[in-house]
């Protein structure tokens, strides 16, 4: 069974709708395998876990750090 894993930034709904709809479309046509199996995970996590050059995302660019606030208080940033 193909499995795709998205690792990416939390997403709303609608984004994981059309990520999946367009990956599904892309793999059918360069594989030429069907996709009614295929599984395709998200895996999401928060700008605080991500380091780059020993900074967190969260302390490197404002609007990030504004984004995981938002997130965390259930407010769409």
């Amino acid at each position: 069974m193909p499995h795709i894993v998205v690792y990416s930034p939390r997403l709303t709904r609608e984004k994981k709708v059309s990520c999946a709809r367009e990956l599904t479309h892309a793999f059918e046509r360069t594989t030429g395998i069907s996709a009614e199996h295929l599984v395709i995970h998200f895996e999401e996590h928060s700008y605080d876990n991500v380091a780059v050059g020993g900074k967190l995302l969260t302390d490197l660019e404002p609007a990030l750090a504004e984004r995981e606030k938002a997130f965390r208080e259930g407010v769409s940033p």
